[in-house]
């Protein structure tokens, strides 16, 4: 494969990851508009397989300021995923991925295409990122309580 034909499709996978992560920030947003919480915008460099290029951070504090979770845009190239968000908190950090269904090589029961965060325990299935599994990440690594 010509050298072309690899950056296009690195800027395509590129503009792909940074659509999702665009979408679920959404997501995150209506999900979170009736806590109290605030939600700050940020930028991150990620430096992957692809090449370095800027994506979006969130932020997620309560309203004293505390900051309970990050989400920071880790690469588009992951083994068994289309890309991950490392997602930091005082307590822990944990991780999202983006699974594709149709993808043959996942080992999980993927039904939908999507976010999913990955509890770091043996033989538990990905959560779907909804509301509920957010709440549960953003406790799982700040300790915050809903």
């Amino acid at each position: 494969m010509n050298m072309i034909v690899e950056q296009q499709d690195a800027e395509v996978k590129k503009h792909i990851y940074l659509q999702r992560i665009n979408q679920l920030y959404a997501n995150i947003r209506n999900w979170l508009q009736d806590e109290p919480l605030i939600l700050e915008n940020g930028e991150i460099e990620v430096i992957e397989a692809l090449g370095k290029y800027k994506a979006p951070q969130l932020t997620i504090k309560t309203q004293e300021g505390e900051q309970l979770a990050e989400f920071k845009p880790a690469g588009a190239s992951v083994l068994l995923a289309e890309g991950t968000i490392d997602v930091e908190g005082w307590l822990d950090r944990g991780y999202v991925v983006y699974m594709l269904a149709s993808n043959p090589q996942t080992f999980y029961n993927i039904e939908v295409d999507g976010w999913y965060w990955q509890e770091q325990r043996l033989n538990t299935e990905p959560h779907f990122l909804n509301k509920t599994w957010l709440l549960q990440l953003v406790t799982w690594v700040s300790d915050h309580e809903f």
